[in-house]
């Protein structure tokens, strides 16, 4: 646990202002780790969120390996950039390729 904990530390010290700012409704791009990009959508939080989760975001993301997207939490210190609504749709209909 312990550990966990000293990543998420590191992770929050890594955020930028403008990633800080990322609230539902944005749409980005993260890198996968596995050569391919991870599209994603920040949704509203279903519950509040406590203070050591607070660059935590609810979100729903697809990638050519999830072309049908899944739920879960993104840190916003690993997303890269935002995209603009059409960026981000037009990416849908290449599949989340490229």
């Amino acid at each position: 646990m312990r550990y966990l904990q000293q990543q998420q530390r590191a992770a929050d010290l890594q955020v930028q202002p403008w990633q800080e700012a990322i609230k539902p409704g944005d749409c980005f791009r993260r890198d996968s780790g596995y050569g391919f990009s991870i599209y994603g959508e920040v949704l509203d939080n279903p519950e509040p969120r406590p203070r050591e989760l607070q660059h935590y975001r609810f979100c729903k993301c697809y990638s050519v390996a999830c072309v049908k997207g899944e739920l879960g939490d993104v840190h916003v210190s690993t997303i890269e950039e935002l995209l603009e609504r059409t960026q981000f749709q037009d990416a849908g209909k290449r599949h989340w390729r490229p």
